[in-house]
């Protein structure tokens, strides 16, 4: 990990023109270009309308599994206090502000000053991570919970004694168990990063690996056990984690080439009408009509096996174009309209080729260390754990880019590594090859100048030159 020193005066200066730049830019997008009150339709109607009930003592029902809870007690708690939604959107900037925040200490804690001042650079107006923070949706939130969650994970591992290790584990374990109370793709990540954590441990012996991975399950579960119970009530005693959706988009994403999926659940004279955004982007058009709830997790897995069983090959090449769907989708979902335009589209292609394509670069280069699990090699698993695991998730699930920009930053960290690394070694071949002109130019001064003293002493003096001895 690298050791953090001053900033000099023109990182500040790039620094606090990225924060003034960054936090106007996403005030004036949530506030006056994409409020959130004017996009109110599809899933972000139904977090807005939950978070307005959650706490007014309607009766809740096995409907309101289908998301976890988190969305609805943060949009519920902050319309109790100002109905108009303003501080909600005072909310969502501010977290927004903290996503930045914890990027630059990520980049900083890992790579140092430099790649830090990049990144920060990087995320001021990069429009994906604060387009969801204009939206009632759980993406920001989740995003900076996320981030947090791998903050407080790396001052554990970090730790010199076990209290302290043990504490940044708790606190660790406990933001992602809030995480999941957003969105439930955090334990994907956290998986996969913990595997490879403990992997790495046992190869150079780190302490406190037993105590740490215990501390952070127990922080986890002392949120997840209650949102379980709540479920699992809900659900009519049928077992959810946090949410119902789960099996929900299993079959979205496995399925055939569906463009709709229709749930009508006619004991409870309840429709839900789902369909991932990335079904038009690969042509498909056809609808399927379900008899039962989007909730019933036991019929939704039982049309996934036998769709599996009938049809192995594609349900397989459907896994992968899940997995790739997170990065080649051509727009955001909703779409991010600026002045008109599709501004989403426009910021997917800089996320392939100013983000993907370097960051991809800086695993390819260091492909040897990475995979030999050095001690250098740490920094680059820590930000690339997170994203294997939000793939395997969508190679079993489903996938589009909406479920991909919390992880961004986490990119840009890379991408901003591979900058500041090519930055150098551009500065260094091109001061060794001033160093040797320098040299070049020094050698032909000396040799002229020996050349002109030795015309000089023939024309001026009546000695002999002195002869070279053999």
């Amino acid at each position: 990990m690298s050791e953090n020193t001053s900033l000099t005066p023109l990182q500040l200066r790039v620094v606090w023109t990225s924060w003034i730049v960054g936090g106007l830019a996403r005030l004036l997008y949530i506030e006056v270009v994409h409020p959130a009150t004017h996009f109110m339709f599809s899933d972000m109607w139904g977090y807005a309308e939950r978070g307005r009930h959650f706490f007014d003592g309607s009766t809740k029902t096995i409907a309101d599994t289908i998301y976890p809870p988190g969305a609805s007690i943060f949009f519920g708690l902050l319309f109790n206090l100002d109905p108009a939604w303003n501080l909600s959107s005072i909310a969502q900037w501010l977290l927004s502000l903290g996503v930045m925040g914890l990027s630059w200490s990520l980049a900083r804690r890992l790579y140092g000053n430099t790649v830090a001042v990049v990144t920060l650079a990087l995320l001021a107006l990069y429009l994906p991570l604060f387009h969801y923070a204009a939206l009632f949706l759980a993406e920001n939130p989740f995003t900076f919970l996320m981030l947090l969650t791998l903050r407080l994970f790396i001052c554990a591992i970090d730790a010199t004694t076990r209290q302290t290790a043990l504490a940044w584990a708790t606190a660790a374990g406990l933001s992602a168990g809030v995480a999941a109370a957003f969105k439930t793709t955090i334990f994907g990540p956290l998986a996969v990063l913990g595997l490879i954590y403990a992997a790495y441990a046992v190869k150079h012996r780190k302490p406190f690996l037993v105590p740490v991975s215990a501390a952070v399950v127990a922080g986890v579960a002392l949120l997840l056990v209650p949102m379980s119970l709540r479920c699992t009530e809900l659900a009519e005693g049928h077992f959810c984690l946090a949410a119902t959706n789960g099996p929900m988009n299993i079959l979205q994403g496995h399925y055939g080439h569906k463009f709709m999926f229709n749930w009508h659940d006619p004991a409870r004279n309840y429709f839900f009408h789902f369909g991932s955004p990335t079904a038009p982007l690969h042509g498909y058009t056809d609808s399927v009509d379900l008899q039962f709830g989007a909730y019933d997790s036991a019929a939704n897995l039982k049309l996934v096996r036998a769709y599996i069983a009938e049809h192995p090959w594609d349900a397989l090449l459907q896994s992968f174009s899940n997995a790739l769907d997170l990065f080649d989708g051509t727009t955001l979902w909703p779409q991010a309209t600026l002045l008109r335009h599709d501004a989403g589209a426009w910021f997917q292609r800089v996320f392939w080729w100013l983000v993907l394509l370097p960051a991809a670069a800086r695993i390819v280069l260091r492909w040897r260390p990475t995979m030999d699990l050095t001690r250098d090699s740490l920094r680059e698993w820590l930000l690339l754990a997170p994203v294997l695991g939000l793939m395997a998730l969508a190679f079993i699930a489903e996938g589009e880019v909406r479920y991909r920009v919390p992880f961004d930053s986490l990119l840009m960290i890379l991408a901003a590594s591979t900058y500041v690394d090519l930055a150098r070694a551009i500065r260094k071949r091109w001061q060794g090859e001033r160093g040797v002109a320098r040299t070049t130019i020094s050698a032909a001064e000396s040799a002229e100048s020996a050349n002109s003293a030795a015309r000089a002493y023939s024309s001026d003096s009546t000695e002999p030159m002195p002869q070279q001895s053999r």
